[in-house]
């Protein structure tokens, strides 16, 4: 009968569930569809405006750069100005030495044409300097090839070969163009005044046209637009500084910027699916990506020849607004393109960025199913939390006492809590009970979890304890700078390491005589003394490697900044003026000599200490405070 009873109450209780948990669903299913819709309008200009934010981000970042490359060209090609004009003046006042060196060193390889030998490219020391990576061109010209332009050309020739090789990093092709259709270049990859074609007439060309004086009276610097350069095989932009002299136009000094370094510059941390593309003055393209190699034929690229789509429509949007400093942002424009204007106030050029519509869109979009699906699914979860409560809360009560009596009787004490949870409202005796039960699981609970917290204290001191000691071990006590252990140590993880390391090793001179005189108590003073001077080494780690001896590790680029670092370390001893009378040097204050090596990959530590040893003890024969290696 009881039986038969608990079946029918089970069956209501069910029935109460569903009806809530189905009236629940409908409600919750209504406000994710309006909590989704709503999403989505509200997303988009979010979205559109965290594009934009993040794309005048990347942009500022990404012109920093750029910016910093051509004031280096600009500050080179003044450099340059100075040097050849320098070389100029001396050449021009004594222009027998300037033609005896053009007729040593140039040479006529067609009727009007004149190149400078092969072997200056190659490499040949001349009057005991090197000429290396030098070619020149001198073309046809109406002009006749006299003592004042051997000498500009002289003078040319020394200013790149000397300035040339320090720049070969910032630009690719460094040279100095003249308004008789000659240029001398510095280049490492190509002697392009060997190769030039004889026929050539580059003032017939924009680039070199653009700096004579009937087409820039006002004697300005300028950049050309981008072009292919055949010589080069590459797509580059140059710059080019008139030098005049009394009114004569001497020669530019001129600079190449390739595209795929611009590119480097330009592009920056930028967001996928971004195009950018850089405008002069004129709406000329500077750099942009993905240029046809069906394009290099022509001479300049602008919107006459360079016909692609979006490089049109940002062209009409330029000529058609004026901008100002801060960047301009623009909606519909260009055809399915959000674009960002920047101004690049200092070269009068636009860096121009595009990014597509339809991809904020598809954000937006995704962003509002990503609410829907994540709507639904804890929708889901909190139905099923709900359908799980309301059938625990209308199960039968003694059954439920029936069970945490088992568990209490069982030991399980965490169970005890978690049932009690699904049955916290019931009332009367029953409720009394599971709180009696309750309470009294808890109390062994945290009998046990003192317990175990109490060893987990005992533990944490332990270790902290071990940790200690640990530290101890690879300091030493004396100086409190790292001892050999930590030594041994490092030293391997810089013979593992992908940088190269410099290992010193230094010793203090006479101080065995300095112990045996002053006392051993004086010797700890002067050993602790200059191990403080050796920690204010920067960017080094310093260790008392035995006795008097004390190791430095330090980066080779450290050194290659500082080259005299070490030297300046042994110096300062120096300088502590710590009396020693009983140096075998001519000194008579403590003083250290010092020893290092080159560290590379594949050689043991024991090789490298070795050799160090070595130089140390060269330095101890040439008489000490001295560093050899």
């Amino acid at each position: 009968m009881e039986k038969r009873k608990l079946t029918r109450e089970i069956s209501s209780k069910e029935q109460l569930g569903r009806r809530l948990v189905a009236r629940i669903s409908i409600w919750s299913l209504l406000v994710v569809f309006i909590a989704s819709t709503a999403t989505f309008f509200s997303t988009y200009p979010n979205y559109q405006q965290r594009i934009i934010t993040s794309l005048q981000q990347d942009i500022a970042t990404a012109l920093v750069p750029a910016e910093s490359l051509f004031a280096r060209v600009t500050s080179q090609a003044e450099t340059m100005t100075s040097r050849f004009l320098a070389y100029y003046q001396y050449f021009h006042t004594d222009s027998r030495d300037s033609v005896d060196q053009f007729d040593h060193w140039f040479e006529q390889t067609s009727p009007g044409v004149t190149r400078l030998k092969q072997s200056y490219f190659d490499g040949k020391n001349d009057n005991d300097f090197l000429i290396k990576g030098m070619s020149a061109f001198i073309g046809k010209s109406e002009q006749p090839l006299d003592d004042e332009r051997k000498a500009r050309i002289i003078a040319a020739t020394l200013t790149l070969n000397e300035l040339g090789p320090a720049w070969s990093n910032s630009v690719s092709n460094s040279h100095l163009s003249m308004p008789e259709n000659a240029l001398v270049l510095y280049s490492q990859h190509s002697a392009w005044g060997r190769l030039a074609d004889k026929d050539l007439i580059m003032t017939n060309y924009s680039v070199l046209k653009s700096s004579l004086q009937s087409n820039n009276p006002a004697r300005e610097p300028n950049w050309t637009g981008l072009y292919y350069d055949r010589s080069a095989d590459l797509w580059t932009i140059t710059y080019q500084r008139p030098i005049d002299l009394a009114g004569q136009h001497l020669a530019n000094a001129s600079f190449d910027v390739e595209l795929t370094q611009l590119l480097e510059d330009l592009q920056g941390q930028r967001q996928d699916a971004t195009q950018f593309m850089v405008l002069n003055q004129k709406g000329d393209l500077i750099a942009a990506p993905g240029i046809s190699d069906k394009l290099k034929a022509q001479p300049l690229l602008n919107h006459d020849n360079y016909l692609e789509p979006v490089y049109q429509s940002v062209y009409q949007l330029m000529t058609q607004r004026s901008f100002t400093e801060g960047p301009a942002v623009f909606e519909d424009a260009v055809p399915g393109q959000l674009v960002i204007v920047q101004p690049l106030p200092r070269l009068g050029w636009w860096y121009v960025a595009l990014y597509p519509q339809n991809m904020i869109s598809e954000q937006a979009g995704m962003q509002s199913l990503r609410v829907f699906t994540t709507g639904i699914i804890m929708l889901g979860l909190l139905l099923l939390v709900v359908y799980w409560q309301v059938t625990r809360e209308v199960s039968q009560p003694l059954r439920r006492l029936a069970s945490v009596a088992a568990q209490m009787d069982s030991k399980n004490y965490e169970g005890v809590i978690t049932n009690q949870e699904h049955v916290w409202k019931f009332k009367g005796e029953v409720k009394l009970a599971l709180d009696a039960f309750r309470t009294m699981a808890r109390r062994f609970i945290e009998a046990q979890l003192n317990l175990e917290q109490q060893v987990q204290t005992r533990t944490t001191e332990l270790a902290q304890a071990n940790s200690k000691l640990e530290e101890i071990a690879h300091i030493d006590g004396l100086t409190g700078l790292m001892n050999r252990r930590s030594f041994d140590r490092d030293l391997q993880a810089a013979l593992n390491s992908n940088d190269n390391y410099i290992l010193a090793l230094a010793d203090i001179d006479a101080f065995k005589p300095y112990n045996d005189h002053y006392g051993h108590e004086a010797g700890d003073t002067v050993l602790r003394r200059v191990g403080r001077c050796l920690q204010q080494v920067n960017h080094a780690q310093v260790y008392r490697y035995g006795g008097e001896e004390f190791a430095l590790l330090v980066k080779e680029t450290r050194l290659n900044k500082s080259p005299t670092l070490l030297n300046e370390v042994i110096t300062l001893i120096e300088k502590l003026d710590i009396r020693h009378d009983f140096n075998h040097r001519d000194g008579n204050v403590v003083s250290i000599s010092m020893g290092t090596v080159t560290i590379h990959q594949g050689q043991t530590p024991s090789n490298v200490i070795k050799l160090a040893d070595e130089n140390l003890y060269k330095a101890k024969a040439k008489g000490g405070n001295c560093l050899i290696g």
